[in-house]
């Protein structure tokens, strides 16, 4: 894996670069649900919200493997296509295909109940590819437990490769908002969505400096972003952007500043070092949505949810503590490493990878979609 903490400018380098997948992800359970924003008759593990966390923290605990079996034995290098999500032995019903536009191939989730609630574009690390953030980051759990169509396109941009193969590849370059635009354009009408579908992007790590380049240089209107280990931003036009828009939003709430504003969650762990400019992202991203005072939920000793829907937009920070650069929910660590995997009479709560601490209190997947969603 050849993956830069984007706070502190640090390279992991060689032959670990090239061989290792930088972040996992959990499934999470609960039952169908409402892709467009939050269901109030609809419980909190059902569909998760902040508020309801807060009224009751121990009923929006997450769930893992509830729509997909857990994976096999993960390889330490980038999967070739996902994995078939099957539910006690039998075939779970999710369908997985392969198109390309604007440059990049990608892979559409659809699950058996059609997918037709939302659209959502997973963005994988750098070097990461499509197959692989859909198996470590367990998709498949979200696309059939929210009635959500997936997409995961691999980036078109290749930093190293031989022979004409990309080796490493990375959404944080100039032009990947074009790439996304196109992906969306094209994933809508594959799976046959409407054109106002909602529609979620999500990154992790160089994945989310792309997001944000999206949120910055493209037109498309999105519904939410979901930015996971996502520190600064690399791009000093998309620093500018955010920066321009925060100032003009925080002066007079222009309608050039509200045209950009959009729910944003951003999922950090505090030992990733790249925190402290995630906080400092959510400050800007608050700014731009003209929110007003934050709220907190305390949804276990490991998680803090810092939020605010006082705004046109809602934005929150999802502090995970005593975890590092990593997607939150990871069903074990990067590499699998029995020696590693928990720490013997601690439990697997102490589960360690090459990135840090592996954090099981929050499912970056199912309950930061709903975050999102709940926020607009």
């Amino acid at each position: 894996m050849f993956e830069r903490f984007r706070g502190a400018g640090t390279v992991l380098a060689g032959s670990l670069a090239l061989l290792l997948a930088a972040c996992g992800g959990g499934g999470g359970g609960g039952g169908g649900g409402n892709g467009g924003g939050s269901d109030p008759a609809k419980s909190c593990s059902e569909q998760f919200t902040a508020d309801k966390a807060a009224a009751d923290s121990g009923a929006c605990q997450p769930t893992f493997n509830a729509q997909c079996d857990k994976l096999p034995t993960r390889i330490p290098f980038n999967s070739a296509e996902p994995a078939a999500c099957t539910k006690g032995g039998a075939d779970g019903g999710v369908v997985y295909r392969d198109f390309s536009a604007g440059g990049a191939d990608y892979i559409m989730v659809s699950p058996p109940t059609g997918g037709k609630q939302g659209l959502y574009v997973a963005l994988h690390w750098r070097s990461g590819n499509g197959a692989t953030m859909i198996n470590n980051m367990r998709l498949a759990e979200l696309a059939k437990a929210r009635d959500i169509t997936v997409v995961a396109p691999t980036s078109p941009n290749v930093l190293f490769g031989v022979a004409g193969f990309g080796l490493v590849r990375e959404w944080d370059y100039d032009g990947a908002d074009e790439a996304i635009a196109a992906v969306i354009a094209d994933a809508k009408g594959q799976a046959g969505l409407s054109s106002n579908v909602s529609v979620v992007i999500a990154g992790v790590s160089s994945g989310s400096a792309g997001a944000t380049r999206f949120f910055c240089d493209s037109g498309v209107r999105v519904n939410g972003l979901l930015l996971v280990a996502s520190g600064a931003i690399s791009s000093e036009s998309t620093a500018s952007c955010l920066s321009a828009a925060a100032n003009s939003k925080a002066d007079d709430g222009t309608a050039k500043a509200a045209a950009r504003s959009i729910p944003v969650v951003l999922v950090e762990g505090v030992d990733d070092p790249a925190y402290e400019s995630t906080v400092a992202r959510y400050g800007v991203f608050k700014a731009i949505n003209g929110c007003g005072p934050d709220q907190t939920v305390t949804l276990n000793p490991q998680v803090d949810i810092l939020y605010t829907n006082s705004c046109n937009d809602g934005a929150a920070l999802v502090t995970v503590k005593d975890s590092g650069h990593n997607w939150p929910g990871m069903d074990r660590p990067i590499p699998s490493i029995p020696v590693l995997d928990e720490l013997p009479f601690f439990g697997p709560s102490f589960a360690m990878s090459i990135f840090g601490k592996v954090s099981f209190s929050f499912d970056a997947t199912i309950q930061g979609y709903d975050l999102v969603r709940s926020l607009d």
